[in-house]
């Protein structure tokens, strides 16, 4: 069966840099792009991208009304482009991130030669460090780019071609705002569902979106690993280890960033992404912090390791 490819990106007030991605999906043979705007700036950024790709109709822009963050913004993506393509393959990829010639070509190859696979991914440059299969550690939250015991391999969803129609249902689990979806991802499909081509094919600039040591970013990290571990316990003692695991190192990741950044900020946060993770509402200035040019980057994150 020949399989339409079309591109996807998330877009959050980022105009420049989605423009440059999206010519790189055009340019390595994509039959169309969807661009799902999650800007929730009064259609300001929709319009420009639409007025940037005016002169072809490959290009559709999408404005949510709200931003629905990454994992429900490429679920509600990927809902919208199978109901018109049904059969389609979907190339998912930051906006802060350009494909490298022959990218598309070889992610195909990948996917038609392991047919129980969801998703291919590449190796990708992330802002000089080469990344392909990632690590993260049940217990203790680390997150490698070598195995440990116990770690879960995952693929970074900063680039997946993914082929929809070989896991119905929801990809992204949309309790994950941002962070930590692809991680949830990997521990879910388990490595038999995904496919590394270890090719260099992406080249990601990363820390584009929410900024390092920023409020957004740091609380967001936080609740994604406690998220995580509810996620991830097979049962209330295995949850309780894995609550134990955490408690010892996340304390410790953030007096090392408190340190390295000369900012209170990620101690602060780890406080505050607790409670999201517990469903408790907190009052922070997120989008104030995620406007900074927030590209829904993975460079030092759970998409591609800290």
């Amino acid at each position: 069966m020949t399989h339409s490819l079309i591109g996807l990106t998330l877009n959050y007030r980022d105009v420049p840099r989605t423009q440059r991605c999206v010519k790189s999906l055009l340019a390595e043979g994509v039959e169309q792009v969807l661009v799902w705007d999650n800007s929730e700036d009064n259609g300001t950024s929709a319009a420009a991208l639409r007025q940037a790709f005016a002169h072809t109709q490959k290009v559709l822009i999408h404005e949510s009304p709200t931003n629905l963050g990454f994992a429900t913004g490429v679920n509600r993506a990927l809902t919208l482009i199978t109901e018109q393509t049904p059969n389609a393959w979907v190339l998912l990829i930051n906006n802060d991130a350009v494909l490298l010639p022959g990218a598309l070509v070889a992610l195909r190859q990948a996917l038609e030669t392991h047919p129980h696979a969801v998703l291919a991914y590449p190796t990708i440059d992330h802002g000089g460090r080469l990344i392909g299969t990632a690590y993260y550690h049940r217990v203790l939250g680390l997150i490698t780019t070598r195995p440990l015991p116990g770690s879960i391999p995952y693929a970074s969803g900063c680039c997946q071609l993914i082929a929809p129609a070989r896991y119905p249902g929801l990809l992204y689990d949309e309790d994950f705002f941002m962070y930590g979806e692809d991680t949830e991802l990997g521990w879910r499909l388990g490595p038999e569902r995904m496919v590394h081509v270890p090719q260099l094919l992406v080249d990601h600039e990363g820390s584009a979106s929410s900024g390092m040591a920023t409020d957004f970013y740091e609380t967001r990290m936080a609740e994604c690993h406690w998220r995580l571990t509810k996620k991830l316990a097979k049962n209330r003692i295995d949850l309780a280890l894995l609550y134990l695991g955490r408690l010892l190192t996340l304390p410790l990741r953030a007096l090392i960033r408190t340190l390295r950044y000369r900012s209170p900020i990620p101690l602060k946060a780890l406080a505050k992404g607790w409670r999201l993770a517990h469903g408790q509402a907190i009052h922070a200035p997120f989008a104030a912090e995620a406007t900074r040019s927030k590209s829904l980057s993975h460079m030092g994150t759970m998409r591609s390791g800290e």
